[in-house]
């Protein structure tokens, strides 16, 4: 609730008491005579906060009259409820990087989360508060951007960087803020429009900070820079290239730059962090890149988003990998320890496959990984035939190739986002891995069938449904989170799919009033099946998704079978090849609905693509392309 009350300063007019105390009998008149000695002439009303103290109460102050709490903890400040006494600066360590930078006070230096530019500057360009950005509720904690000549201590009081100066601060809190709740991340909101560095190695840094501090995604990052248009086609590759590359080869960059960082490279500070991995990776696996350049480049990122201190560092560990990059021995043993630095995956995975596959197909298994994945794009057979894609595309002058496995795909090289190909803006095409394009063809949906897809964001399998049926039917699409909605209607609006009904709500709980005569579940899952397209996934994360994923998949399938009109056909598919979210899934489930019985993939699909019990099952070292599984049943 925004009250109109004036602003109450960190300070409180002579005689007030402070809160939860009482004065002892005949102590208040001395008391208030030795604080006018002290202090000067009580002043009546709200009291000016002192210059600086302002700034640690938190921006979201001034936005909502009175502070988003009355707790001085919530405001930035020390956590002693005595407002006259906020307690100690938080200082910053400027040694060579090494550990987490605190936050300081109006310095120019630091990854302290503030607007150096300050925030009552106006004008187009001005950083808009924390209160304005998020609304006055923000739980965002943390000192507040500081004016500059605000009073601050520090040397570098009142300056700004040259990047701040001319892409805005990028430490602001706006850099977090979730794309699903509208901005995007990494893109600095002023008041006309967003900011993204036309630096490809900055832009690739701010994306590479975001991903290990916030568990953002990099694909979704990727496609706000590409979006703001502009880039030179080689910066844009370099971007790509950088951001990917770095993310694909993280565990091995950080077991040789723990050999150089005598502090080991986690304990230094997450901006030098990630500038220390993308210099590395430049000199490790890009021969084009000149190594002066690599070392160039980092040191002048060190120093911005660090101090003088790290960009010695940088300078420092950057000229020892050049001059030593030949050296490197890498773990060659077959154990989890060696063999997840070497394929630069965690040790809880490799421990998983090397259990299950053995030695050398675990190396085939994150090699394959680890290689550069090219973008599938799904013809759209309301339009044309695949033959006619490539045609198009050829014409915009990007070279495509048929997939192996799928009729309805073709292969482009990543360098080229989807959203920017004319092709894909006029609904000839939708991007989708080979793997997912199987999983229609296992459901096989006939003409003027009614159709059920369960999980249905961003709309990839239900429009190729639609299609393949020749959008002649229905095709319920549902989806659970309302984010999602959107982009579930816009695919479907762009491929210009008719037979799609998009529907909000929770599949396990919706009640549809017909029965369906095919219903896919593309349940949520662990998504370890898709760690080459998505290198930052796996850093992300942890052995607990795969006790917390199978619960919430076994509801689904349940809640997919009580729709289904007897004789009616139930896919299951995730893209995840693991046990506990596959083989043993339908096991249970097969035991819990006597009703239906596993139908055999074969005579759908692909030979090479069917296993021995008749399921789906695609791994990326044996068939190219995202792991999945699908098994396919029917209700009796």
């Amino acid at each position: 609730m925004n009250d109109e009350r004036p602003e109450q300063g960190p300070g409180r007019a002579a005689g007030e008491s402070r809160p939860g105390s009482r004065p002892a009998p005949g102590e208040g008149a001395d008391r208030e005579k030795a604080k006018e000695q002290r202090e000067g002439p009580a002043r009546r009303g709200p009291v000016k906060p002192r210059r600086g103290e302002a700034n640690r109460r938190g921006e979201a102050d001034r936005g909502n009259g009175y502070g988003r709490s009355a707790d001085p903890r919530r405001a930035g400040g020390s956590g002693n409820s005595d407002r006259r006494n906020p307690g100690p600066r938080p200082r910053t360590d400027r040694g060579s990087g090494g550990g987490e930078a605190r936050a300081p006070t109006g310095r120019g230096f630091g990854p302290s989360g503030r607007n150096p530019r300050g925030p009552g500057r106006s004008g187009p360009g001005r950083l808009r508060s924390g209160a304005e950005r998020f609304g006055s509720g923000s739980e965002r904690p943390g000192p507040a951007p500081g004016r500059p000549g605000s009073g601050s201590a520090g040397r570098n009081s009142g300056r700004t960087s040259r990047s701040a100066r001319r892409y805005g601060d990028p430490r602001s809190p706006q850099r977090g803020k979730d794309p699903r709740a509208g901005g995007h991340p990494n893109r600095i909101e002023t008041e006309e429009k967003f900011i993204f560095p036309d630096n490809p190695r900055e832009a690739a840094l701010r994306i590479l900070h975001d991903v290990d501090t916030r568990g953002m995604f990099s694909d979704r990052l990727l496609d706000g820079a590409h979006s703001r248009g502009g880039w030179d086609p080689r910066d844009q590759a370099l971007l790509h290239e950088l951001v990917k590359g770095t993310l694909r080869w993280r565990g091995r960059i950080d077991s040789v730059l723990d050999s150089i960082v005598h502090i080991g490279i986690l304990q230094v500070q997450p901006w030098v962090r990630n500038v220390l991995r993308m210099g590395a990776y430049q000199v490790l696996f890009l021969d084009r890149i000149p190594p002066h350049a690599a070392v160039d480049e980092s040191v002048k990122l060190a120093n911005t988003y660090g101090h003088p201190g790290t960009a010695g560092l940088a300078n420092s560990v950057m000229r020892r990998l050049v001059d030593e990059k030949d050296t490197f021995v890498l773990p060659q043993g077959d154990d989890e320890e060696s063999l997840a630095a070497w394929g630069s995956h965690p040790r809880w995975i490799v421990e998983r496959w090397l259990a299950r596959f053995g030695p050398e197909a675990t190396r085939a298994l994150l090699t394959a990984n680890n290689r550069h994945v090219p973008v599938g794009l799904r013809v759209n057979a309301l339009r044309g035939t695949r033959e006619q894609l490539i045609e198009r595309l050829a014409a915009e002058g990007v070279a495509a190739r048929p997939a192996v496995f799928s009729p309805d795909l073709v292969w482009i090289d990543a360098q080229h986002p989807p959203g920017r190909l004319a092709a894909f803006k006029q609904g000839w095409c939708t991007a989708q891995d080979e793997s997912e394009c199987l999983v229609g063809r296992l459901v096989a949906p006939q003409p003027h069938e009614r159709l059920l897809d369960l999980c249905a964001a961003p709309g990839g399998k239900c429009t190729h449904l639609a299609e393949l049926m020749g959008d002649e039917g229905e095709v319920w699409a549902m989806e659970r989170a309302a984010e999602r909605v959107q982009s579930l209607e816009n695919a479907i609006a762009r491929l210009g799919t008719h037979s799609i009904h998009a529907v909000q709500g929770d599949g396990r709980s919706y009640a549809f009033p017909m029965p369906f005569d095919r219903v896919l579940v593309d349940a949520p899952c662990s998504g370890l099946g898709v760690l080459g397209r998505r290198a930052d996934a796996r850093w992300r994360k942890t052995p607990d998704i795969l006790r917390e994923m199978p619960p919430i998949q076994l509801d689904l399938l349940t809640a997919a079978g009580r729709r289904l009109r007897p004789g009616g056909v139930l896919v299951y598919s995730v893209c995840s090849f693991e046990p506990e979210e596959t083989t043993h899934l339908v096991e249970r489930f097969l035991r819990a609905n006597p009703a239906f019985v596993h139908e055999a993939a074969n005579g759908l699909l692909p030979d090479p693509v069917v296993d021995e019990n008749g399921f789906m099952s695609v791994l990326p070292h044996i068939h190219g392309c995202d792991g999945a599984f699908a098994a396919r049943f029917r209700k009796t």
